[in-house]
């Protein structure tokens, strides 16, 4: 089984509470939800890579985040990717933000020039919930979202690697602080 990696942007454990608290699993009956823990916006999904590809997108993103500034996120409504009748993932949104939008083309950038191949689809920043509708029901949109509003500061993005075997399974390889800080786990 290979290891695949991605570049994602955390989310404080006291918001990760609050998602998980917002939503009635028994209403929304998903075969497989994420773990608390392992919730995230997903910056590039890398895949798998080599140890070299590995150092280089790590010294070129440190290098990027020496001139990034903390900024605010803000999530928006749930919403479905898939058939809207049994959708295969269904999500909580963040209000546009430029500089979520810059901060994931200037990382994309870094990436295509260590030599990965990105998927082309255009960005939708989303923290994915759960996967695959489980009944013969079709799902109900979300009603309203008592989430709509609630902020987070990004001072610094993760470079992840997924290790299915285990739960939670994302894993920190290496956190890019805003400013130029390092943190290598």
């Amino acid at each position: 089984m290979q290891t695949h990696y991605f570049l994602a942007v955390p989310l404080p454990s006291t918001l990760k509470r609050k998602i998980v608290e917002s939503i009635s699993r028994e209403d929304f009956p998903f075969k497989r939800w994420v773990h608390e823990k392992d919730l995230h916006l997903t910056l590039v999904f890398l895949g798998s890579c080599t140890q070299e590809q590995l150092q280089q997108i790590q010294k070129k993103c440190q290098s990027l985040v020496t001139n990034w500034e903390a900024f605010t996120l803000e999530l928006s409504t749930y919403g479905t990717f898939g058939s809207k009748k049994k959708p295969r993932i269904f999500w909580i949104g963040v209000k546009e933000e430029a500089k979520l939008y810059q901060l994931q083309r200037d990382v994309s950038r870094l990436c295509e020039e260590s030599g990965f191949e990105l998927d082309k689809k255009s960005y939708s920043p989303h923290i994915t919930l759960a996967r695959q509708w489980a009944i013969d029901n079709d799902y109900e949109p979300v009603d309203g979202n008592q989430m709509q509003g609630v902020q987070w500061r990004v001072e610094e993005f993760i470079l992840y690697k997924s290790v299915l075997t285990e739960t939670p399974k994302y894993k920190t390889v290496h956190r890019f602080q805003f400013g130029g800080g390092d943190n290598t786990q």
